[in-house]
């Protein structure tokens, strides 16, 4: 897609980097306007057209972008995604475009919403517009495999139509090439500008022409653009009007056609002079040129960025998550539901849990010093914020829960203790921790959206997508754990640090009383905690653990939906 070898061109400026990574590190810790998180944009239909590929099940497309926000949601991005408007080019790649909507856009911004993404409508191309947002700061990146994302950017894309391996070498679909303009402006193999990226799409082929000039490949094209033609045609067209430019261009194919006899700043490789013959008077096309420089978005229709009203304030909608499933996807019966849910949304969820709670934790913080603990002989400790039920029923149902909530206690949280720690090439080596957590009351809220609109057509229907062992295997299948048993999931340390204090402190103590101990000066001495925690092995390969005490819920009121 795109301008063909552009991405050859800027390989070089690309950097690996870990998803998980760069949304830690870039999103929620430098917390760019306070959104605790990495604002990326996503073109639609690009992710229209991978999914097309999906074939099984009912909806196939559809399940193929759920999977997909899926694991979006594995990360603290704070997508948007941007659909294609009416006023997109008629014409693009040398094809006619159809400008009827996909039949499938409904369901799929139904499904955005529910996990409480942003989406949005341009007034053209969604990559011209995502490319618009992120020069003016509204998102941090923007997630793509079309090269066009660079053009009025100036900030990251990442190529996916490759497989991106980690540091050892394996494909862990965590790692993706980051490119930034301003690298692929400094780096000495490429010094490509914007300007130097039209000039290439005008001269070998690119979405608005894709003959470019007869004979004029990617490399060619490259070395001129090193030369300064497109950053020149480029201020031109920007500064000039349309007769004016006219005036400019006689010149500067005067200049160009020089270039190409005599390759006097020795940046094509060698003289072309047969393709002086090419560069014709209507060369380059003016409505052609002003389509890369200016195409239509927000800024050309004169709409303000403010005007998106987008706040990063949605969370995923547990509920909603479960009714989309029922109403979409041939599993959408309650207990198929809630088991695909263990795997694919708790661990997603508990992410966007702490992460609102660190929301909290910040506005409560404006102004104020927060409440500290006294500790004997050590700094004071944190008050814990913690993942209260209320806060997670508030912003991860739609429903009103909060009389049924006003009469329970929070006798198991959420969060019940850290295990282990780790820090895996999967995530560039980021601290984690593995968490204990009840995901009872996540179960509930699931619950709360599923109408009994379908049931299993028989006996584990299902199971065998994620339980059944391998044809021929001897045996009884292990049973599906318990919805409501605990399990343990990985999450940045960074994150349990602010919203967990306490555990934190007690999981570190116990790890200093091991270290001691192997140290030779524990001397059979032991600490509280270390006690506490002497039957939990520093790996912790169990995935399940049985809760000591089941999340019960009261029989609920009848649920009312909130304005």
């Amino acid at each position: 897609m795109g301008v063909a070898g552009l991405w050859d061109v800027v390989r070089p400026a690309g950097k690996t980097r870990s998803l998980t990574e760069l949304s830690v590190t870039e999103g929620f810790e430098e917390n760019p306007d306070g959104v605790r998180g990495f604002r990326v944009g996503i073109d639609a239909s690009i992710w229209f057209f991978h999914a097309e590929y999906g074939k099984e099940g009912e909806n196939p497309v559809l399940r193929t972008l759920f999977f997909r926000c899926a694991t979006l949601m594995h990360s603290p991005f704070l997508p948007l995604f941007v659909f294609d408007g009416p006023k997109r080019p008629e014409w693009k790649r040398g094809k006619k475009i159809n400008r009827t909507s996909h039949k499938l856009i409904p369901g799929m911004k139904a499904i955005v919403e529910s996990f409480g993404f942003e989406w949005r409508t341009a007034p053209g191309e969604a990559e011209a517009e995502l490319a618009y947002l992120n020069r003016i700061g509204v998102i941090d990146g923007v997630l793509s495999d079309d090269i066009d994302n660079f053009f009025p950017s100036n900030n990251l894309s990442g190529n996916r139509s490759n497989p991106v391996l980690n540091a050892a070498g394996k494909d862990d679909k965590n790692h993706t090439k980051v490119y930034r303009m301003s690298e692929i402006t400094a780096h000495p193999d490429i010094r490509l500008t914007r300007g130097g990226m039209i000039l290439i799409g005008l001269m070998s082929g690119g979405d608005y022409h894709q003959g470019g000039l007869d004979g004029c490949g990617p490399k060619t094209a490259h070395g001129l653009a090193k030369c300064g033609f497109g950053d020149t045609l480029f201020q031109a067209a920007q500064s000039m009007t349309r007769e004016q430019l006219k005036t400019f261009l006689i010149a500067w194919r005067h200049e160009l056609c020089h270039e190409l006899r005599t390759n006097s700043q020795g940046h094509i490789g060698r003289k072309y002079p047969s393709l002086v013959n090419f560069v014709t008077t209507d060369f380059p096309d003016i409505d052609i040129l002003l389509s890369y420089i200016n195409p239509i978005t927000s800024e050309s229709m004169g709409c303000l960025a403010d005007t998106l009203k987008l706040t990063w304030s949605k969370e995923p909608d547990l509920g909603k998550l479960a009714a989309t499933c029922e109403f979409y996807f041939e599993w959408g019966y309650k207990e198929a539901i809630i088991k695909r849910f263990r795997t694919v949304i708790w661990h997603s969820a508990v992410l966007r849990i702490l992460r609102r709670a660190v929301l909290d934790l910040d506005e409560k913080s404006k102004g104020t010093l927060l409440p500290t603990t006294p500790r004997k002989g050590g700094k004071p400790t944190p008050e814990a914020i913690g993942t209260p039920s209320k806060m997670i029923a508030k912003h991860f149902s739609s429903l009103d829960l909060n009389d049924e909530l006003d009469s329970q206690d929070d006798d198991e949280p959420l969060i019940i203790k850290i295990h282990s720690e780790r820090k895996h090439v999967s995530t560039d080596g980021l601290l984690e921790y593995r968490l204990e957590i009840a995901p009872a009351q996540l179960v509930s809220l699931a619950e709360t959206g599923i109408k009994g609109l379908r049931s299993p057509e028989g006996p584990d229907e299902w199971a065998d997508e994620d339980d059944e062992e391998e044809s021929g295997s001897k045996g009884a299948k292990k049973p599906p754990p318990d919805p409501e048993s605990h399990m343990r999931v990985w999450m940045p340390a960074c994150m349990v640090r602010l919203v967990e204090p306490r555990l934190v402190e007690k999981y570190e103590a116990v790890q200093q009383a091991k270290r001691a101990k192997k140290a030779g000066n524990g001397r059979g001495k032991k600490t509280k905690a270390a006690r506490a925690d002497d039957d939990d092995s520093g790996l912790d390969e169990s995935p399940v653990v049985k809760p000591k005490r089941k999340f019960v819920s009261k029989p609920r009121a009848k649920a009312t939906s909130k304005d």
